[in-house]
């Protein structure tokens, strides 16, 4: 079980550290706040189970989308065409910075699907651990 949490342990540096980069990368650093708001846990529970706790600032999934400061969900795409078409600037002109749900190796999703085949290979391995050491056991039988 030590291994898995050292395994998470480095995990959570790793995936904490590529969102920062994709928000330095998208340039969604203004102010700084999100940036430095990241917080990560891994916690030992009860019945020998890990549990990873990421916090961040939760505007930072209003930039992920491209909403916020008067730009509804639905408006983003009708405001994007209207400007490209007429030339008129109505609302904000906010884009969505995919930091968070992005469908590249920065996603949530692929973090936790790398997550999930990385304490695969430490359960496998240890499995193969238990199955050697049982196979160098004698068995005799007599009648």
């Amino acid at each position: 079980m030590n291994n898995q949490k050292e395994t998470a342990e480095q995990w959570l540096i790793y995936a904490i550290e590529n969102w920062k980069g994709e928000l330095t990368r998208l340039r969604a650093r203004d102010t700084d706040a999100l940036f430095s708001s990241f917080k990560g846990n891994v916690i030992d529970q009860a019945d020998s189970r890990l549990k990873i706790e990421i916090a961040y600032a939760w505007y930072g999934q209003m930039i992920d989308m491209g909403v916020g400061r008067g730009t509804r969900s639905g408006e983003q795409k009708a405001q994007a065409t209207e400007r490209r078409l007429i030339g008129k600037f109505t609302g904000n002109r906010r884009q969505a910075k995919k930091w968070y749900s992005g469908r590249n190796r920065n996603g949530i999703g692929y973090q936790v699907t790398r997550l999930g085949m990385l304490m695969e290979e430490i359960m496998v391995t240890a499995g193969i651990e238990k199955i050697k050491g049982s196979i160098d056991q004698k068995l005799v039988i007599t009648f």
